[in-house]
């Protein structure tokens, strides 16, 4: 695997190093926030994905498992043995990964509103998504005027993500069909799950499952707060909880 180049800030020179990984369409910046309210007690790695911010872009249409390998690099390259780790959204299914893959390299465990389980959905929701499928398929059998009714069909449904993906399309389709049940379960860290009732994009509910699904883990949930919880003062919510944690694992 090609270690391709990735843009990093470091923050904080005590304690153990905490690498930080954001979510899809965002950057380190994301997240430099809640760093620096770390900072004081860990040594904070900020780290744009391959493809984000000012990181080069991955070689090919990575799944999280390469996103993890990379980081995995990341590690080796720096000399950090034993990590905490923080993932959200997209970060949190990277994380969910490594932790399960490599458990000795991985002391803790934060996800924030993570991605990487299947939304429940009703039957009718499951046909409509069919059939969506379906229509595309068909599209692309349609001669002539196939390319222009895909690309119509990318606009009637595609995500605003999907439509943003640009060169990162192919990667945006690896990993949103992902199912992380079995690595989730595998992960033998200390887990904190820190998820705000009011997600639309990864609902309160995949934060439950993810705790049935983690043998060490505490789930906790926040009224009113949105995928982007850790934004303004909500910074300082997590950070009380990631503390909370982080002395926990040093004792």
């Amino acid at each position: 695997m090609v270690a391709v180049s990735l843009n990093t800030i470091k923050l904080g020179e005590r304690g153990n190093p905490i690498l930080l990984l954001h979510g899809w369409g965002q950057t380190l910046e994301s997240l430099q926030p809640l760093g620096e309210l770390l900072a004081d007690s860990a040594c904070v790695h900020l780290i744009d994905l391959p493809g984000f911010g000012k990181s080069a872009l991955p070689d090919g249409d990575w799944d999280t498992i390469q996103y993890a390998e990379r980081i995995r690099q990341y590690m080796d390259e720096n000399g950090l043995d034993r990590v905490d780790l923080l993932g959200h959204s997209l970060g949190g299914r990277v994380s969910v990964r490594l932790a399960s893959r490599y458990p000795n390299r991985v002391r803790s465990l934060t996800l924030i509103n993570a991605a990487g389980l299947q939304r429940r959905r009703s039957l009718g929701q499951q046909v409509r998504i069919q059939w969506i499928k379906w229509l595309r398929v068909l599209f692309g059998l349609i001669p002539v005027y196939g390319p222009r009714l895909k690309e119509w069909h990318s606009d009637r449904f595609g995500s605003r993500d999907y439509k943003n993906a640009g060169s990162l399309r192919g990667t945006l389709v690896k990993t949103v069909t992902e199912d992380l049940t079995e690595d989730a379960s595998r992960i033998q860290a200390p887990t904190l799950l820190i998820w705000g009732e009011s997600d639309t994009e990864t609902p309160i509910e995949i934060g439950r499952r993810y705790h049935q699904l983690i043998p060490n883990s505490k789930l906790i949930s926040l009224p009113g707060r949105d995928h982007f919880l850790f934004r303004g003062e909500g910074a300082h919510l997590c950070a009380y909880y990631v503390l909370k944690l982080l002395r926990e694992v040093s004792e």
